[in-house]
């Protein structure tokens, strides 16, 4: 990491999961869903919550303690991470979008790390900035062959690192958001064992 801290340090994963997993210490569960169903829209939203607040709460706190010649940043998978892409296509997941308001309101810079092609970064761009986000870095698929979802999202991570951004937080909903660190503290939202893109 950029200003003297440890690349791979990796403070802890906030996660929403299934119950039945096991939840480390601190983390929210979301309720169970029935084997192959997703819950209702309204049923997500309240699973996201807790997690959005525990982000909220988190950004308070670290970006309180930012020196002035750090270069803090949230990184964020797009897809039912930042936008409700299942649910309500193209529409933000408004709790995470408050979120990322109130980090980029407090001098954090706003980053997407996403498996969507690079073909579609004009697009996608447009989809957040309509949904309300500031983006201040993008980075997806590179063109050719892919080494996989948890490689492609570390070396963006590894890229906003080299740019000297301090990844204070990342959030995302599916485990290869959060594979080989490259961050200070993870928020998982739920993906009901996979269910959930």
């Amino acid at each position: 990491m950029a200003h003297g801290r440890k690349s791979a340090l990796v403070v802890g994963v906030v996660m929403c999961a299934l119950a039945a997993a096991p939840v480390p210490a601190g983390a929210v569960a979301a309720p169970a869903t029935t084997a192959g169903s997703l819950p209702s829209e309204s049923q997500w939203l309240a699973d996201v919550a807790p997690v959005a607040s525990s982000l909220h709460s988190y950004l308070e706190q670290r970006l309180g303690d930012a020196g002035s010649a750090e270069h803090p940043a949230v990184v964020l998978d797009i897809d039912n991470t930042s936008l409700a892409t299942h649910y309500d296509e193209g529409q933000p997941i408004k709790a995470i979008l408050e979120a990322t308001r109130y980090a980029h309101d407090h001098g954090a810079a706003v980053l997407f790390a996403s498996y969507r092609s690079a073909s579609s970064k004009d697009s996608t761009t447009r989809q957040l900035t309509s949904a309300g986000y500031t983006v201040d870095g993008l980075c997806l698929k590179p063109h050719g062959d892919s080494p996989g979802k948890a490689a492609v999202k570390l070396g963006c991570r590894k890229t906003f690192e080299g740019q000297g951004y301090t990844l204070v937080a990342n959030v995302g909903n599916r485990s290869t958001d959060f594979e080989g660190g490259h961050y200070e503290k993870g928020f998982k939202l739920p993906d009901y064992d996979g269910g959930l893109s």
